[in-house]
């Protein structure tokens, strides 16, 4: 069993350092998970805009719903990533959503136990690193 989860820790490790676009998408479900919203916003350009504003709103909206849940679950699916030359990119994935909501002034009645969303999110190097630059989502069909 050690032997098994050894394996699989190399293997992630391996495909984290020949992907790094695909490492910054899995570092933000990461933190999601720990419903930390400023390691969410690390991973964002400075110069970050969706339809919802910067990253000023998205560190915001990101509190209140971190704030809502007990426990989050993220997994990933269906990444697709694109170098689009050597200080841009893309990302294509499928983000499956389980949280647990508290149970306090209802929050539990009105937040969501589970939720599947089709992300696009674009990428350029900031001071090295790679940062996304932009995002859209949809909610599964």
């Amino acid at each position: 069993m050690r032997r098994a989860a050894a394996t699989a820790l190399l293997l992630f490790l391996a495909c984290r350092q020949k992907d790094p676009i695909g490492a910054v998408i899995h570092d933000v479900a990461k933190a999601a998970e720990d419903r930390d919203a400023g390691a969410v916003v690390e991973q964002l350009a400075a110069s970050y805009a969706d339809a919802n504003g910067g990253r000023a709103e998205a560190e915001q909206t990101l509190r209140r719903y971190f704030f809502g849940y007990r426990s989050i679950n993220v997994s990933i699916s269906d990444l697709q990533t694109f170098d689009n030359g050597p200080a841009a990119a893309q990302a294509r994935f499928v983000v499956r959503f389980i949280g647990v909501p508290k149970e306090i002034g209802g929050l539990d009645q009105i937040l969501p136990s589970s939720a599947t969303y089709h992300f696009e999110v674009w990428l350029a190097k900031e001071n090295g690193d790679w940062k996304i630059t932009n995002a859209q989502w949809h909610p599964e069909s």
